[in-house]
């Protein structure tokens, strides 16, 4: 019995918010995505810069980016372009993308990026948009639309063999993009939070376990991006700077204004690293030099990791 509140909240919270989906569908299709050039995925694991890199694409005059919501996306055959690929699926998951980004709330329910942790008033990301755009969540011309919901999307593309070949072919303006963290630090950030679990290696993974399952997550990435060059992008956390900002806007079909590679480099803060111990900057040179040799430069920025 003491279950039951709990039991009732949520059908009460899943009744919500199937409401405000039927509310914003109806909402969105007014909205106009005539000028969208691209849209763009994030992949990879949590905790591995994904939501810097949305703010830092969110301060583009011309990028609109959601932060989360794949359980109100995927598997929706009216907005899962991913398992039904169509135009007028794209353009509804696009038109119902923007609709929700100028709303929300921080989590896995997701809508607006500017409800994320890098908006907290200790980040510059806060005042730095607020300079540029004041108030406003929705950009006034929209050239390309960023999600961010990375290691879900690596998921599903996975759990559903969907043929990229095909899917390409479909949605000329569908990209992908993994930004690199130190996987160090990103596998002792995935095991603190909890988002580990969503690897499937049980309740209590080692974290040498965790550190593969990461590496294998930019393995899989690396190895699309040599079958489909124009639609994979990488970039690293200790590898960025002007000429990365300017490749990543034109990957997106982005202006690469001055002022915004600026502001883009002003942004790129990181502020969380991680003591490792040496037996697991061991085991990560080992698992590197094994998995990344077709990659020479890769190979060594990720190796630079581990001091």
């Amino acid at each position: 019995m003491h279950l039951l509140p709990r039991v009732i909240r949520r059908k009460l919270e899943s009744r919500r918010l199937e409401k405000e989906k039927q509310e914003d569908l109806r909402a969105c299709q007014t909205i106009d995505i005539s000028q969208l050039r691209t849209v763009c995925l994030a992949l990879g694991p949590y905790r591995n810069l994904t939501t810097l890199t949305a703010s830092i694409l969110f301060l583009h005059p011309h990028c609109q980016v959601l932060n989360h919501g794949g359980a109100r996306i995927f598997e929706d055959p009216e907005l899962d372009f991913l398992l039904h690929p169509d135009r007028k699926t794209t353009d509804n998951f696009l038109r119902y993308a923007i609709q929700i980004s100028t709303k929300g709330q921080r989590g896995k329910t997701g809508g607006s990026i500017v409800h994320s942790h890098a908006f907290d008033e200790k980040h510059k990301l806060g005042r730095l948009y607020r300079e540029h755009f004041g108030d406003r969540l929705i950009k006034d011309e929209i050239h390309s639309l960023f999600w961010k919901e990375s290691l879900r999307t690596s998921l599903h593309l996975r759990k559903h063999s969907i043929d990229l070949e095909q899917l390409f072919f479909t949605e000329p303006r569908l990209r992908f993009l993994l930004p690199i963290r130190n996987p160090l630090d990103s596998a002792t950030s995935n095991l603190r939070t909890g988002h580990a679990k969503l690897f499937g290696l049980g309740k209590s993974p080692d974290i040498t376990r965790v550190l593969d399952a990461i590496l294998d997550e930019i393995l899989w990435v690396m190895e699309k991006q040599d079958q489909y060059p124009a639609r994979f992008f990488h970039f690293l956390e200790n590898d960025f700077g002007s000429e990365q900002a300017q490749a990543l806007a034109a990957f997106l079909d982005l202006d690469a204004n001055p002022a915004w590679v600026s502001v883009v480099q002003e942004a790129f803060d990181i502020d969380k690293h991680y003591s490792h111990p040496k037996e697991l900057t061991q085991h990560y040179t080992v698992a590197v030099q094994q998995r990344f040799s077709p990659w020479p430069r890769l190979q060594e920025k990720l190796l630079a990791f581990a001091g």
